[in-house]
This record gives structure tokens, sequence and C-alpha cells, in this order.
């Protein structure tokens, strides 16, 4: 643990600190990656508080290479702004808490730092955030995520009277679920749900990322999303029962959801927003594989994390990028976008494709095992699967048609070409959605 939080609390105090906090990410990326070579389930222990296994390893690779993008992305700010050295700052510390977060093997350890990274995201958009509607969207944040997260605080403590301990290493709990909380287990989740979101829990999430930085969207999408999912796993491995008194009742709500917001996403004029929403989507069968409790969809599980995590990253490169040329993210005023930067259309087009889920991506791997998990429960839910396959199709060309053909406006005539931070930032999003499908099982034999 400590050859990665080390360099990144030290990184702030080295002269040029924006170029080589993002360099210096990805070699740690790799490093991390060493961590894979040991077959025991909690492949490190560093103290009875943090400890790593393979599915926590992966999401903290994702978690440095997607902090190491955004600071990349957010190069701009460093001559227009004058906090930019505090910008750098809160990213660091942001990703430094989303490691802690996912390698911590205490329960109420797990839930501080669950609650501790809401603090720098809040930062990053009241600070740097492009509208003056940037304080609602925080409160929006705030409100949500906090309300949903006491409850669970009570129930922690209710599950420490009756267990003695609340270490997640531990397979199997000496004790059942006490009662009261076998009644109340919507209540323990209720924090994993609002921050995955499932639908009617997830009106923050499009405020915050239209208000958001290029920076914020990035690691709100690509990395912060997952903490809902992965505490949900966490809860789930300890008392595997109970997802089987949710899932009837939760799995058509997450389903419905998704196809619901899909809806949404075709009739959407906000570039950012139309994103956020489709996140909304993927998280909906997302957590219908997870609550199946079978091997299919805890794989697909993890593999839609880092499938969701880059592509989402991606689409908001491009979304930014392309508002930095237009200086708007009204989808009707930057038609024909491919008659100015054709080379931007090409990743447009890539990008747009793996959001559908089209090979070889690890998307497309990521959504045959969870629908699969899914109709494992009931044919019926074959219904939702199937409008939310063609939905997701439909908004993604929408998105992509409607941005890059058509006839350009007058205003985007004189526009400058792109810089060699964004083709090699876009680059980087790319690479490990096709080459990880080379290897699979590195995302998906982790159980």
């Amino acid at each position: 643990m400590l050859m990665v939080i080390l360099p990144l609390v030290s990184l702030p105090m080295l002269p040029n600190s924006w170029f080589i906090s993002s360099s210096f990410i990805l070699i740690l990326t790799s490093m991390t990656a060493i961590l894979y070579s040991n077959p025991y389930s909690w492949i490190l222990t560093s103290s009875s508080l943090f400890s790593l296994d393979s599915m926590s390893t992966s999401l903290i690779m994702l978690t440095l290479w997607i902090s190491s993008l955004m600071i990349l992305a957010s190069n701009k700010m460093k001559f227009s702004s004058k906090f930019s050295n505090y910008f750098v700052i809160s990213c660091l510390l942001l990703s430094t808490l989303l490691i802690l977060t996912f390698s911590s093997s205490n329960l109420l350890l797990f839930y501080i730092l669950f609650e501790s990274s809401l603090i720098p995201i809040l930062i990053l958009i009241l600070t740097w955030g492009y509208q003056p509607e940037r304080l609602q969207a925080s409160m929006y944040l705030m409100l949500y995520t906090l309300t949903a997260s006491l409850p669970m605080l009570i129930m922690i403590f209710l599950i420490f009277t009756k267990n003695n301990h609340l270490s997640l290493i531990i397979p199997h709990w000496t004790s059942p679920l006490p009662e009261i909380l076998q009644y109340w287990w919507y209540l323990l989740i209720m924090a994993f749900l609002v921050k995955m979101p499932l639908f009617s829990l997830h009106l923050w999430l499009p405020k915050a990322h239209v208000e958001a930085p290029v920076a914020g969207s990035m690691i709100l999408a690509g990395v912060l999303l997952k903490l809902g999912t992965y505490g949900l796993m966490r809860m789930s491995s300890i008392f595997p029962q109970m997802n089987k008194q949710t899932s009837s009742l939760i799995i058509p709500l997450a389903l419905w959801g998704a196809v619901i917001t899909s809806l949404i996403c075709i009739r959407q004029t906000d570039l950012k927003s139309l994103i956020a929403y489709s996140s909304i989507g993927h998280m909906g069968i997302l957590l219908a594989g997870i609550l199946t409790s079978t091997e299919w969809g805890w794989q697909g599980a993890l593999a839609m994390m880092i499938a969701h995590g880059l592509s989402s990253s991606a689409l908001f490169l491009l979304a930014n990028t392309t508002y930095e040329f237009t200086q708007t993210r009204s989808i009707f005023l930057t038609k024909g976008m491919i008659n100015i930067f054709p080379s931007m259309t090409l990743w447009w087009f890539i990008s747009c494709s793996v959001n559908m889920a089209a090979p070889p991506s690890i998307n497309l791997l990521s959504e045959i095992l969870l629908i699969t998990s899914t109709l494992s429960c009931t044919p019926l839910l074959a219904i939702f699967l199937m409008a939310l396959s063609f939905l997701t199709a439909v908004y993604s060309l929408f998105m992509f048609a409607a941005t890059q053909h058509g006839i350009s406006s007058s205003l985007n005539t004189s526009l400058s070409s792109q810089n060699f931070p964004f083709f090699l930032n876009i680059i980087l999003h790319s690479t490990p959605m096709f080459f990880l499908i080379l290897k699979p099982d590195l995302i998906c034999n982790w159980l």
C-alpha cells in the first residue's frame, strides 16, 4: 500500500507537478499490476485495516489510470486558473482517498473513507465548475449521499454489537445477520444504491456532471460510481443470503430505470447530461448482475466497472474537447464536426461504438456475462434487456450522428486544431478497452 500512497502524497511538493503527476501515476499503475502475481485470495495484508484482493487491485489500477488522464485532460487549466496547483492537490487527494477506500478491510473504516471522497469532488465542482448552478449541484450531491449514508452507519453499529468485529477479511462471519437488519437491509445498502446510482435515486448525478469540470466528470463517472457497486459486492459477500431477499424487488426496478433513462438520453440536448444519463443505464444492468449472486454476474460486474470507467471517461473527454472548440454543449449547435475535425470524429465513432458494446471491446464481454446471469433469474427479464440493448444503440448512434454529421454552424469555421495531449489522452483511454479483451481473465477470473 505504501508504495502507492506515499508517491501520491509527495507529488504536489515537486516542481512542475502538473506533468509529473500525470506521468508518474501512469507508472504507479504498472507497478500495481505486480500485485496480480500472488495467487492468494487476499494477496496483500499490510494491517488489520488494509488488505487487497484481485477485485480491489483492479479498481485501484483503474483509479490511478483515470486520475492521471483527468490531470492530463485539464492541462489548459494550468494557464487559465489562478489555483492550478490546488487543483492538482485536490485530484491527488481524491485519488488517495479512493485507493484507501478500495483497500480498506474494516467496515467502519470503509464507511469513513467512502464518505470522505465526497469532499474533494465537492471542492472540484464548487471551485472549478462551469456554471452558476454548481452550488445547487453540490447541495444535491451532498444531501443525497449523506441522507442515505446515515442509516448505514447505524446498521454498522448494530452489526458490531452482534459480531464483535467489523473485519472484511474473515470470509464467513461467525454470527448471522441480526434479525432487525434482515428487515432493514434496504437501509444498509441504500448508500451504495445512491452512489451507483439506482433509478429514482439518480437526480444528483446529471446535475453534478453538468456543473463539474472535465476532471470532475471523468473521475465521477470513471471511479466514484464504482464505489457503490464495490461496497454492495463486499456486503453481499459477507451476507450472501440477503441478495435473494432483495433481488426480486431491486432487479426489475434497476432494469426498468435503465430503460427509462435510455429513453431520456434520446431526448437530451445537453451533451454531458446525455452521457451522465447513459451511465445510469449501465449501472442498472450491473446492479442486476450483482444481485443474481452468480459467478458470471459478479465476474461481469467487475468487467463492466472497468469497461464503463474507461468508456464514460473517454466520452466526457470528447465532450469537453468539443465544448472548448465550440463553447457550447448543445447537440444542435455542434453539428458538422466531421467537416472541421475529421480526426476527432474517428474517436467519437470509436467511443460511441464501445459505449454500445461493439466488439472487440470489454464492454461486449461484460454485457454478455451480465445478461446471461440476469436471465438465469427469470426469462421474463429478457423484455427489459432487449429494450435496453436496443435503446443503448439508438442513443449512442444519435449522439454520434447529431454531433458529427449535418451542416456545421457558421460560428465554428475558425477553430484551432487539437493539441497533442488530447490525442495522447484518448489513445490511453482506448488502448485498455481493446487490449484487455485479449486476456479477459485478468478482470473476470478473480473469484
